[in-house]
């Protein structure tokens, strides 16, 4: 082991705490090669360690898996628990930036495990945080909060100012997760107690990353702090924030820069400046789409709609939102993917460990929390995809079946469907009445169709009907019965003397290309049918001809 070796990655090391991680990456790989050259497995086994963390700071999450394995392997054969738990950690996190949450968890379990018999504090400070990661991402904002405000103490006790300054980020993150699952559930007053504790504590790591000359840390904390207050719409604060982002020269932060031009456009909206939010969120755009982070490009387009809405461009607002719309299901997919699988996670009695302190309260409660996360994703997943009002499905679900038939080849038929005169229902008997007859027709629709058929409520009175394996004749008699079961329903214990008609266009999967325009010839023959007068069944000319032989 050569101690010029080991100055340099001291070196390194302290560049990569001051927001120089290129340089610091750089330096790091000189030494490495150097000692695999020599097989020297010591300097070997630090340096593949550190270059996995300058990795991970810099976004090279697969780059850094690879030397973070190799420092697990070496540091095994050393026999140096504590920097194998180190090194497992940091494999961990990076097989959480990947999406690969199965090995994510097993591997944190074993850093624990591992980190608790060594005894050293900085192996089980950067264990535990980890955990609390996985338990953030996971949407567990309580136990989150738990081990990463254990993390943050105990990298107080082990005087690293570092970690304590990292970890201290994560545990605002795992406030504000628990502020935004408040606001998703309307419980403002939810929001402000949590959103309050999580920008405190980011206060708290700006100030020390500050003093620790970190910009990589300073510039991760102004922007959740910019996020934090927008959320609270304390956009002036937040924009204050971001000025202050601006002014720190830091060239190895590009993971941070979507989020950064994310939040600078939310803000300048938020001002109502829509001509300045469209330049951060058209390079948010450009960079998401680039790095194909979903999140990041999901709130680059809903954002850019309305900014484009608001100046009355309404073209590209309309077709921003059809891309939000579909990103939006796939990042909800996911999100609902990784959490069951999260939940489905079967530990064996090493991986149990996770827990840490062995205590067996702890253990129950993380095995109860892991069995409701489970249950809730089942609900979550179930109530995201039905209308409340009719009880049929709304148009992620639509959307989702639309994509499933498409994958599978089968033939199918769309039929769009539409109240007469419902406005005049509304205006003439009250908005009550008009929800009445919307929740009496999602139960005659539901009733009239096949188990394998679905039912969505498109949007105010209009309904949509996707029918697999049916032919043109069986498309429309399906149809004609809805229409007539309706025409001749007693609505007099809605409204007395009420009557209610619909109209309905349908095309068949022959007639078109993908399934939106598919559904598109559906609305146009929904609108000849109105024309023609309502309360009648209109397919395509030569669907129609098809169907009348």
């Amino acid at each position: 082991m050569r101690a010029s070796d080991m100055q340099a990655l001291d070196r390194a090391w302290q560049m990569g705490c001051t927001g120089r991680s290129t340089l610091a990456l750089e330096i790091a790989h000189g030494v490495h090669s150097a000692s695999v050259q020599r097989n020297d497995p010591h300097v070997q086994a630090r340096s593949a360690y550190e270059i996995s963390w300058y990795c991970f700071q810099l976004g090279k999450s697969e780059m850094g898996l690879d030397y973070a394995e190799q420092a697990v392997t070496l540091w095994r054969h050393l026999d140096q628990p504590a920097f194998e738990a180190q090194a497992l950690s940091i494999q961990a996190w990076l097989n959480m930036e990947l999406g690969q949450l199965e090995e994510a968890v097993a591997l944190a379990a074993e850093a624990l495990d591992i980190a608790d018999q060594s005894g050293d504090l900085r192996a089980r400070s950067l264990a535990i945080n980890v955990t609390g990661v996985i338990f953030w991402l996971s949407r567990q904002p309580p136990l989150a909060i738990d081990y990463c405000g254990r993390a943050v103490a105990l990298a107080q006790e082990a005087g690293d100012r570092s970690f304590e300054c990292w970890w201290l980020i994560n545990l605002g993150g795992a406030q504000s997760e628990a502020a935004y699952m408040a606001l998703e559930a309307g419980d403002r007053a939810a929001f402000d107690a949590a959103i309050g504790p999580a920008i405190e504590v980011t206060h708290r790591a700006n100030d020390l990353a500050r003093s620790l000359g970190d910009t990589w840390a300073e510039r991760l904390c102004l922007g959740n702090l910019a996020e934090y207050c927008n959320a609270a719409e304390d956009f002036l604060s937040a924009e204050q924030f971001l000025a202050r982002y601006r002014d720190i020269a830091n060239e190895d932060d590009l993971r941070g820069e979507g989020h950064y031009l994310d939040i600078l456009g939310r803000t300048l909206i938020s001002l109502r400046r829509y001509e300045e939010a469209l330049v951060p969120l058209q390079h948010a755009h450009v960079l998401a789409t680039g790095s194909g982070n979903v999140e990041t490009l999901m709130f680059a387009c809903l954002y850019l709609s309305r900014a484009h809405e608001h100046l009355g461009a309404f073209e590209p607002a309309l077709d921003f939102h059809k891309r939000y719309h579909s990103l939006h299901q796939q990042f909800t997919a996911e999100r609902t993917q990784r959490n069951a699988r999260l939940a489905d996670i079967r530990y064996e009695t090493k991986k149990l460990r996770m827990l840490l302190d062995t205590e067996a309260g702890r253990t129950a409660e993380i095995a109860r929390s892991f069995a409701a996360l489970q249950q809730q994703t089942t609900m979550l997943t179930e109530a995201a995809n039905t209308d409340p009002l009719t009880g049929l499905g709304n148009r992620r679900r639509l959307e989702a079946a639309m994509d499933a038939v498409e994958a599978s080849g089968e033939g199918y038929m769309l039929a769009v469907l539409d109240v007469d005169h419902f406005k005049a229902i509304n205006d003439k008997l009250s908005h009550i009445v008009g929800d009445r007859v919307l929740i009496a027709l999602g139960a005659l629709i539901r009733g009239a169709l096949r188990a394998p058929d679905l039912a969505v409520r498109f949007g105010g009175e209009e309904f949509v009907l996707l029918m697999t394996g049916v032919t043109v004749g069986q498309a429309k008699k399906t149809c004609e019965r809805i229409r007539l079961t309706i025409a001749r329903h007693d609505w007099s214990p809605v409204a007395s003397g009420l009557s209610v008609t619909v109209s309905i266009g349908i095309a068949l999967s022959s007639e078109g290309g993908i399934p939106h325009e598919i559904l598109e010839i559906a609305d146009r023959n929904l609108y000849r049918a109105k024309k023609a007068g309502r309360n009648r069944v209109v397919l395509s000319p030569r669907a129609g001809s098809s169907a009348n032989r």
